[in-house]
């Protein structure tokens, strides 16, 4: 679960949005099931109001399109209603752009393998928890991607704390 890379982003959002210093240690108040995958939403503000676990159940993603959108999405919300209305019918999932530039799909951080090495968009949307371990780690390298890199790239993957790094065969990317 990497609870070190939520728990960073969990502190920095309170001190930014709420101005909380005094630390919450969510590996008191997480406790999952002992059984299964899980997803876990923790609603808080100044304290942790609510923390519930769901089944996580994974998509099957085969098309992405691209949408270009000025959304700013720097923290994790419980309304991702601005996030759902970029979904398109004709797409399992969307690849947001601003200005030309890569960002995130509505569910994950994103890599293309270009020249050899994994590259992530510099500025994402969310800067995701999985996104985080793999920069510090020097799995992945982030700089300014654009739309015209997606055809520069042998491979797409996807990255959130669920799904990991999923390297997505044959997916396709359409405007």
């Amino acid at each position: 679960m990497h609870l070190e890379y939520h728990q960073a982003r969990f502190d920095q959002t309170r001190r930014t949005l709420f101005t909380c210093q005094e630390p919450i240690a969510l590996s008191r108040a997480i406790i999952p099931p002992c059984r299964g995958v899980f997803r876990v939403r923790v609603e808080y503000g100044e304290t942790i109001m609510r923390i519930d676990y769901r089944a996580y159940e994974p998509t099957s993603i085969q098309t992405i399109a691209l949408v270009e959108s000025p959304l700013a999405y720097d923290y994790k919300y419980c309304d991702r209603e601005a996030l759902n209305l970029l979904k398109r019918d004709d797409a399992d999932e969307v690849l947001i752009v601003r200005h030309g530039e890569l960002k995130d799909t509505t569910i994950a951080n994103i890599a293309l393998w270009i020249d050899g090495e994994w590259k992530t968009p510099l500025c994402p949307l969310l800067a995701g928890t999985t996104r985080a371990r793999l920069l510090a780690q020097g799995k992945i390298k982030a700089e300014s991607l654009s739309v015209g890199d997606i055809q520069k790239a042998r491979k797409f993957a996807i990255m959130n704390a669920l799904r990991g790094f999923e390297i997505l065969e044959n997916v396709c990317v359409k405007d």
